[in-house]
């Protein structure tokens, strides 16, 4: 299971909430581990649900669109209560089956169960919602990130004995501390990625154009069934900053540097590195020495409870004392999960923040188990840059590597 059970409870219990409901797709895979298509497809138009009670003896519960109940069939979700909404499909039953798979029954039960089924998202949502609630009144924390304003009125107005607050910020909080089931599925995307990417630049040569080392990138996260969201690829002068690919050709002597970002299973990973075509000169190898130096420290310092700001000055300091003095990085990377910056986002200085659930500002003590992204990206204008990522999980007395990542100066002959 992804959903961590105990912190959501403690959490709970600490903002007086009795309710949650998810209502993006990160959220919803989070809380009932399917993976969705249609919200995410027919964004503005489809919804889906889970709503999680407080009370152990009430029961959560799906709310699936018509376009989902395939996909939910199959899915090993552990909710059991479902409802559903819109038309039925097509379908022709007959008697002359004599027995069926587990897949088949839940999209039976789900296509069959009219007592259950409404002709929209939130009639749905109020229906499940009515037949647990006795008529009690219930604070609700509503994940307001994907739900429309009209339709948050409606659910307003249909549930006048519930207090409704947007809470998309007491899911990230809850979700910041990864369950041991969320750190098996970031280690399938992190090293998928890890493989297109060795993939991508096990193929680096003098001649090709940079969008060719992206086509081989693209096509290998296909492969493994994940979904490529970007692939950030400079050579030569394009090295300073995460320049999309182009028709340039690599020349002889270029640094180059990528980023790369995937998603499997709505759970994200993201790597880079860098290079040079040849011999390297003085010059790249200080930007690279500076690059790993700095990198280092800011790992140096990561365990439970150290700051965001912390690794930013350890990453910072690192590299400017180590060969690049004008360096001037304001950030060491980001938290990552179901989506790619996670709280706190960005590992850096103190940013004061406004919300009910989280703490006044960005620099706060990361807990054992969050999943970081650190990267120092490091160039020279005019002349080019590099890249050092690595995904790490922070533990008690320092951190793991969420799965084999080697970094050195990729030196291309």
């Amino acid at each position: 299971m992804y959903f961590n059970l105990k912190r959501a409870n403690e959490y709970m219990d600490r903002f007086e909430v009795d309710v949650l409901i998810a209502s993006t797709p990160e959220n919803v895979t989070y809380l009932s581990d399917t993976v969705s298509w249609a919200p995410k497809v027919y964004a503005y138009s489809v919804d889906m649900f889970v709503i999680y009670f407080r009370d152990p003896n009430i029961k959560t519960s799906l709310i699936v669109p018509s376009q989902e109940m395939t996909y939910v069939s199959g899915s090993g979700t552990w909710v059991e209560d479902i409802y559903t909404y819109g038309g039925k499909s097509a379908l022709i039953q007959t008697n002359e089956i004599s027995s069926l798979s587990n897949e088949e029954t839940n999209y039976l039960n789900m296509q069959n169960n009219d007592n259950k089924r409404s002709a929209n998202s939130i009639k749905a949502l109020v229906q499940s919602i009515n037949d647990k609630s006795r008529g009690n009144r219930l604070r609700v924390a509503l994940d307001e990130d994907k739900i429309t304003y009209k339709s948050k009125l409606e659910l307003a107005d249909q549930l006048p004995n519930c207090e409704i607050v947007d809470s998309a910020d007491l899911f990230r909080l809850i979700r910041a501390v990864k369950t041991e089931d969320e750190i098996k599925a970031m280690k399938l995307a992190a090293k998928l990625n890890e493989e297109a990417s060795i993939a991508a630049c096990s193929e680096i040569k003098i001649g090709m154009k940079e969008t060719d080392i992206a086509k081989v990138y693209a096509k290998h996260v296909g492969n493994g069934l994940g979904k490529w969201l970007w692939f950030h690829f400079g050579s030569g002068r394009r090295s300073v900053g995460i320049f999309p690919p182009t028709e340039k050709v690599i020349k002889a002597g270029d640094m180059w540097k990528f980023d790369a970002g995937l998603s499997l299973n709505n759970y994200q990973a993201d790597t880079g590195w860098g290079g040079v075509m040849g011999e390297p000169t003085k010059e790249q190898v200080k930007i690279w020495d500076a690059t790993l130096a700095g990198f280092n420290a800011a790992l140096s310092v990561i365990k439970e409870g150290v700051m965001p700001s912390e690794i930013q000055h350890a990453m910072l300091n690192g590299t400017k004392d180590n060969g690049l003095p004008g360096h001037c990085g304001t950030f060491a990377g980001h938290a990552i999960g179901l989506e790619m910056r996670e709280l706190p986002y960005v590992l850096g200085n103190k940013n004061k923040v406004v919300s009910r659930y989280l703490p006044d500002t960005t620099d706060i003590p990361l807990e054992e188990n969050t999943v970081l992204c650190i990267e120092n990206p490091c160039q020279i204008f005019g002349l080019g840059g590099t890249q050092i990522e690595q995904t790490i999980v922070v533990k008690k007395n320092g951190y793991e590597l969420l799965t084999k990542q080697d970094r050195k100066l990729c030196i291309i002959h």
